[in-house]
């Protein structure tokens, strides 16, 4: 996963569907977000593409669309519980789940299992 554009692809990842296809074609960024789906396949997606496609959105009243308002941050001390979950197939971003093994919305590729010590 890249430092700089792993969260952005997992914000995108969530909100990934026919309705964002539907509105990145209506607002001139399909080619974007072809580009997007094409590089999180290969584990690398360029942060010029994800502006441009932020930007688009931005024009049409929906702002941030790759860049959320919260982060994660680990728990600090002792970590005795592991758990098991999700993670991105390509590790272009830096969506992880639990529960049920989710699949990319961008590429349509299963997640990896991983533990997680908690």
């Amino acid at each position: 996963m890249a430092p700089t554009t792993g969260p952005r692809v997992g914000i995108l990842c969530e909100q990934a569907g026919e309705a964002l296809a539907e509105r990145a074609a209506r607002y001139g960024v399909a080619d974007v977000l072809a580009r997007i789906v094409a590089a999180a396949s290969r584990g690398e997606v360029a942060e010029p593409d994800l502006d441009r496609l932020d930007s688009a959105f931005a024009q049409h009243g929906i702002d941030h669309l790759t860049r959320g308002n919260r982060s994660f941050e680990p728990w600090r001390g002792a970590r005795e519980v592991v758990v098991t979950a999700w993670e991105c197939p390509t590790g272009a971003c830096s969506r992880a789940a639990t529960g049920e093994q989710p699949s990319c919305r961008l590429t349509g590729q299963p997640f990896r299992e991983i533990r997680v010590e908690l």
